[in-house]
């Protein structure tokens, strides 16, 4: 089900956006007014009054401009540090114009909020619908229907041990023990879809099918095994002391994975169908198919992080392998003198564009299930990743000195500041767009099949790790400006004459959605967002049709553990005693 957020509303629309689980202490805390009437506040001035109506704040409303056919206008209040319940008022002139939900500042809020619930009950839950006409091990995808992708999966088991490198010891034993037994649920559904390929379908011994479900056509995506390479490499090393023999079982998986990805590093696809591309989703030219023998740059990516994850698994003859895929990627970057309009140090998406007439175009955030039709989403499959340059700053830590970790920085700081800081600049809330495109600029909800939250949670995870290596404060803007758009400082849904604020996790916030319509309300899970179409249709990429329209509603398991990876790094970023200065 998908919520129209502008509705049938015929007057004119105004509110206050606030998050509504909270503000942490000591970080940013914004609240945005948005309204269809660009002359909708004069002079105005907002006041914070505590809980028991005295005013402790007053402070100039700042005029943002004019995006996604709304204007908007921004309270800053990251000045007011105290912890407590307060109310925000817009005052224009002598009247009070807009009230807000209740404010609450508290040390590490939306960690707090979050993290038993998504780390504990939502996982178990989603572990206990696991679909019955499968494995039953592993997770429910969405709580609609009986899908356990790969992708999904990989997603969270990479979030649940980012949640364990961080933290450390601030985690207790018993957390501990049960997110290992997360692990071992998750990499065992994996384990099964590795050897279904290689025993049921002939695909090679390392390869993986996206899903447990015999009756749909199966497929080998090179990201999908490049994932896996990752994801068994990395989970054998954090489980390795508790868990020994199970370890060892996925350092040899990871191995077979990296072993069938990297010898066939020129073939993206391997079914029996005509590959399917999707050229408007990629903004590659009309009509155009995928190369057959390049690999897109997250593919790359994500060998590259296998080829570190390994090499941190004791297996040091891929030390070679990290440099050389490294390399692939940095040719590709885009360089300032080649910018897309203002904008240079992203990714183009291969190194040869010669078979689409010399057009180049550049990666976009999230490319899963980005398709024109519901049966038609092969070569994107799992493209859940935006620009994740974090084996870059894994190689900065491993090797300090090497001859090229100079250039590696550099790319990262080129990515950072060319690309990352402003294009999310780009709009009152700071969120990662979806990808500049030739002919239209930078566009955010267009082209999705459905929205894709997890997107904020990694570009928070990047800025947390720029505002590090680059000690610069406004990545942690960044950071918090697309961790506080799910927790309910977004754009707002439209509920008769006003905009109100919400939630995108179920059960926690003043205010969160609803996902009536789907089997099942399950608490922690984070809905897909905000997008330019109704769920599980898409529409052409243009900026006039690239606004925040329909709220799409399903639960899908990739978007939850992310979030919570993020707000890890985030109530800890300034201790992070390993950042690579």
């Amino acid at each position: 089900m998908t919520d129209n957020i502008e509705g049938s509303v015929g007057c004119g629309i105004s509110g206050i956006l606030t998050s509504q689980i909270g503000y942490d202490k000591g970080l940013p805390k914004r609240a945005i007014v948005r309204s269809s009437d660009a002359d909708f506040i004069q002079s105005g001035c907002f006041v914070v009054l505590d809980d028991n109506g005295d005013c402790v704040m007053r402070a100039p409303v700042q005029e943002w401009g004019e995006k996604w056919g709304s204007f908007w206008w921004v309270a800053d209040f990251s000045a007011l540090d105290q912890p407590g319940d307060y109310t925000l008022k817009i005052i224009d002139g002598d009247r009070t114009i807009l009230t807000s939900d209740p404010v609450v500042i508290a040390k590490e809020i939306l960690w707090s909020s979050c993290f038993e619930t998504i780390a504990f009950e939502f996982l178990d839950k989603k572990a206990e619908l696991a679909p019955a006409k499968g494995p039953k091990i592993g997770w429910l995808d969405s709580s609609g229907g009986q899908l356990q992708e790969f992708s999904s999966h990989c997603v969270t088991l990479d979030s649940i041990e980012d949640i364990i490198e961080v933290l450390g010891n601030r985690l207790n034993t018993e957390e501990l023990s049960h997110l290992h037994r997360h692990i071992i649920n998750g990499c065992s559904y994996l384990a099964f879809l590795q050897d279904k390929a290689r025993d049921e379908f002939g695909l090679g011994d390392g390869s993986v099918v996206h899903d447990f479900d015999s009756s749909k056509q199966y497929h080998a995506i090179i990201g999908n095994v490049a994932k896996a390479a990752m994801i068994f490499a990395r989970s054998a090393r954090i489980i390795l002391e508790n868990h020994p023999s199970i370890s060892a079982e996925y350092l040899e998986r990871a191995i077979k994975a990296f072993t069938w990805a990297s010898s066939r590093k020129y073939t993206p696809v391997i079914n029996e169908e005509e590959h399917i591309f999707y050229a408007p989703v990629h903004g590659a030219p009309h009509g155009a198919t995928p190369p057959d023998n390049q690999l897109m740059t997250r593919d790359l990516l994500m060998l590259l992080r296998a080829s570190v994850e390994l090499f941190k698994s004791g297996r040091q003859e891929y030390e070679e392998q990290v440099f050389d895929f490294a390399n692939m990627v940095m040719e590709r970057q885009v360089p300032q003198s080649a910018a897309e309009g203002p904008f240079y140090g992203h990714f183009y998406t291969y190194s040869d564009f010669s078979m689409f007439g010399g057009s180049k175009f550049t990666e976009k955030a999230n490319i899963h299930c980005g398709a024109w039709s519901k049966d038609g989403r092969i070569y994107n499959k799992g493209g859940h990743y935006p620009h994740y340059l974090v084996p870059f700053l894994e190689m900065l830590r491993l090797w300090p000195s090497h001859n090229e970790a100079v250039r590696w920085k550099q790319t990262l700081y080129d990515f950072a500041y060319g690309y990352l800081l402003p294009a999310c600049k780009k709009s009152p809330f700071y969120i990662l767009p979806a990808g500049y495109y030739c002919g239209q600029g930078l566009t955010y909800f267009g082209s999705w099949y459905h929205a894709h939250n997890n997107i904020y949670a990694f570009a928070a995870i990047l800025a947390l790790e720029f505002a590090n290596i680059f000690d610069d404060s406004q990545f942690v803007d960044i950071a918090v400006g697309n961790l506080q758009w799910i927790a309910g400082l977004n754009c707002g849904q439209a509920d008769n004459c006003a905009y109100v604020p919400i939630s995108m996790i179920k059960g926690i916030g003043h205010r969160y959605y609803s996902d009536k319509g789907w089997n099942g309300e399950i608490k922690g899970a984070i809905c897909n967002g905000f997008s330019a179409s109704p769920q599980f249709t898409i529409c052409p990429i243009t900026m006039a049709e690239d606004k925040p329209m329909y709220l799409d509603n399903e639960a899908y398991i990739a978007h939850s553990l992310p979030y919570l990876a993020a707000l890890a790094r985030l109530s800890c970023h300034r201790q992070e005693s390993n950042a690579v200065k």
